[in-house]
């Protein structure tokens, strides 16, 4: 006879996307208050001439990581039963195509640089072209993903962040500041390759076979060019700045940006337990249902944060980081507000790459990279960085707009039902906290318990419009963690 255990079914994926999510979320929202706790010393260390330095030299690098992969996660996730051949010849691919990257990177690192008159910088670039070359070791931590393991995932993310700020910090104490920055970055990329390998349920093996080869690109190739679009569009902005206002403008903005990013790292955390729900769901109403809780559960956590910077951001940033860094006060509400849109609406994304369609996607970046260099370079120039910031606004939130749009015909849900309990609870939250803020003592500690009182009126606000869904999302959570 079968034991009762052996006979109970297995966790609906419901359940399962939840305590993915748990995970996740808390990994990420971990992770994200360590790295801003590393900004705020390193900020204070060093001068914004060296993050714009290290902003520049991680484009360059960026630009050759294009050529360096198929995108052979959403393959790898996407396909059904036993993917190890893919895997194999992915990491083969991969490695000859990132060892090509390394090689083109080390030798035009000296014309790149004096192209740009930045030759002082040759030598930092080819030491982070090193980190080209772990890409294809982190193919263990997909498939730690198609099982739905989100828990060892996030451990090699996790451990990414943590050797790559204790390598910043120590590094910029000795006074070592630009290469602090690019030796921490490489360690932390080394060592989460490195514990993937380890953890690994299945280490690929380098194998070439010109089927499977072919159907990885033929997958992978709308959405490398996707990816390479993007990349474009996301970095060109700081080569603009770069090239109109000059390294120390490039420091300052490359913070507004990134600052506010860390937030965005939910979701692409989220990514990472959604794509895999979504491509195991075959029923088009249930797949609906599951689009509508991503959104509605990124809407909580991304509103809060937001409506604290929008009530509170130049306090935010002098407390943190010091009076040298006003300049990236206004920037910095603006990229808080698109990071919460494109955190709670990206989720289209994954929807539609689940059923194996990329062109929307593609699209949509070729009109991104577009409008962004004549928006953006309009907007360095009438207004420097607050006008970067405002045309990069408005092309991702239009472009986003017109993705939701097109969805929405073939996968309905009530946006406002959704999002409505969390929109209101944040802008309760900002009225309030902009209006109390006199009462609250001087300095930063009246800044904390102005922060405290702000997320205490939004958590009571979902609590009270959205109550059936705090429960649910709650009683999910003491099921997996409350009875240990």
């Amino acid at each position: 006879m079968i034991p009762a255990k052996a006979r109970q079914d297995p966790p609906s994926l419901f359940l399962r996307s939840v305590r993915g999510a748990q995970i996740i979320t808390l990994s990420t929202v971990v992770s994200a208050v360590i790295q801003l706790a590393a900004q705020v010393v390193l900020m204070r260390i060093m001068s914004p001439e060296d993050f714009g330095a290290a902003a520049y030299i991680l484009v360059i690098i960026g630009t050759f990581k294009l050529f360096t992969s198929l995108q052979p996660a959403r393959i790898l996730i996407q396909r059904s039963g036993n993917v190890h051949r893919i895997a194999d010849n992915a990491f083969a691919l991969e490695l000859t195509l990132s060892s090509l990257a390394f090689a083109g990177a080390v030798l035009l690192a000296g014309p790149i640089m004096r192209g740009t008159h930045e030759w002082f910088f040759e030598r930092e670039l080819q030491v982070a072209a090193v980190g080209l070359l772990v890409g294809p070791f982190l193919l263990p931590k997909v498939l730690m993903e198609k099982r739905l393991d989100f828990l060892r995932s996030s451990l090699v993310s996790f451990s990414e962040v943590l050797v790559a700020i204790g390598f910043q910090i120590a590094l910029a104490l000795a006074g070592l500041h630009l290469w602090a920055l690019i030796l921490g970055t490489l360690a932390g990329q080394m060592g989460s390759a490195l514990l993937a390998w380890i953890m690994a349920p299945y280490r690929p093996r380098a194998r070439f076979d010109g089927a499977v080869i072919k159907e990885i690109a033929m997958f992978g190739l709308p959405l490398a060019a996707g990816g390479a679009l993007a990349y474009f569009y996301w970095s060109v902005d700081d080569v603009i700045v770069k090239l109109a206002l000059g390294t120390a403008t490039l420091g300052f903005y490359s913070k507004a940006f990134r600052l506010p990013h860390y937030g965005f790292r939910i979701q692409t955390a989220m990514s990472t337990m959604v794509y895999p729900a979504f491509s195991s769901i075959r029923d088009t109403q249930h797949l609906c249902r599951a689009y509508g809780y991503a959104i509605r559960y990124s809407s909580y956590l991304l509103l809060l944060p937001v409506a604290m910077v929008l009530a509170c951001g130049n306090e935010i940033v002098i407390a943190l980081f010091g009076p040298k860094w006003i300049p990236i006060t206004v920037p910095f509400k603006i990229f808080m507000g698109l990071v919460a849109v494109r955190g709670t609406f990206n989720h289209w994304v994954d929807l539609y790459i689940s059923r194996g369609r990329t062109r929307l996607v593609t699209m949509l970046s070729a009109v991104n990279a577009v409008l962004i260099v004549s928006l953006g370079y309009a907007g360095v120039r009438l207004a420097g960085i607050v006008g970067m910031a405002a045309a990069v606004f408005l092309t991702i939130c239009s472009t986003i707009l017109v993705a939701v749009l097109v969805i929405q015909k073939e996968y309905p849900v009530r946006f406002w039902s959704l999002l409505r309990p969390a929109i209101l609870s944040a802008v309760a939250s900002a009225l309030l906290g902009a209006v109390c803020r006199p009462l609250f003592p001087p300095l930063s500690f009246g800044l904390a318990l102005n922060l405290v009182f702000m997320a205490v009126v939004y958590v009571i606000g979902l609590c009270v419009m959205d109550r059936a869904h705090v429960l649910q999302l709650w009683q999910a959570a003491w099921e997996r963690f409350g009875s240990r």
